[in-house]
């Protein structure tokens, strides 16, 4: 019997340079990794050393995400942004209001009101996830480190569900690193302080 693979045969397929990919699967991946690196960030500001040791075991202590650099560079862009979202008082107090454990259909609510005109932009999935970890940090303050899981399992639901499409035509998560370098981050804070005051006024009036 011929050996399957001769030392002239070493097909070693090289793999193209790693991207974040543009498969379900892979954007759903990459969007869960930013999301709970987000939360982890958010987390660890806050300096309460028993909140952040009960999100921790919730959240698993990987920072896989670092080794890939087009990850850790949005996760760089999203701190910046999360930094300049919890300076705006206005959308704290909207955000307060947000009962500490929301039905999942308040949350879908929330969400679709997000993208209720029909545009979708990486401000408001910007908006969404920051939505999420208000959510989360609600829950820990409460004890109820366990809802850490159930939200980011909301979260990546609605975008499987509505939003996933739209990140696969733009290329992939990778997509969102263009799109800081054309408005500054800043600007995209405030259009997602814009886009969550707007949503949160929506659901408390319906």
């Amino acid at each position: 019997m011929a050996a399957a693979g001769g030392p002239g045969s070493s097909r070693e397929s090289e793999p193209p340079p790693r991207r974040t990919g543009t498969s379900s699967d892979q954007i759903l991946q990459t969007g869960t990794v930013l999301l709970k690196g987000f939360i982890r960030d958010r987390i660890q500001s806050s300096g309460d050393s028993e909140r952040i040791e009960a999100a921790m075991a919730e959240l698993g202590g990987s920072e896989a995400q670092n080794c890939d650099p087009d990850t850790k560079r949005l996760s760089e862009c999203l701190r910046r942004i999360g930094d300049e979202l919890d300076g705006n008082m206005e959308l704290q107090s909207m955000i307060e209001q947000v009962q500490m454990y929301p039905p999942k259909e308040v949350f879908f609510r929330v969400a679709a009101e997000m993208f209720s005109d029909g545009t979708w932009n990486w401000g408001r999935v910007v908006a969404l996830f920051y939505f999420a970890c208000k959510l989360v940090l609600k829950a820990i303050c409460t004890k109820l480190p366990e809802l850490i899981r159930t939200i980011i399992s909301w979260t990546m639901e609605y975008i499987q569900n509505y939003v996933l499409a739209w990140i696969q035509a733009q290329g992939g998560w990778e997509g969102l690193l263009s799109y800081f370098g054309t408005p500054t981050w800043q600007t995209i804070a405030v259009f997602a302080a814009g886009v969550l005051t707007a949503s949160l006024t929506f659901w408390k009036m319906s």
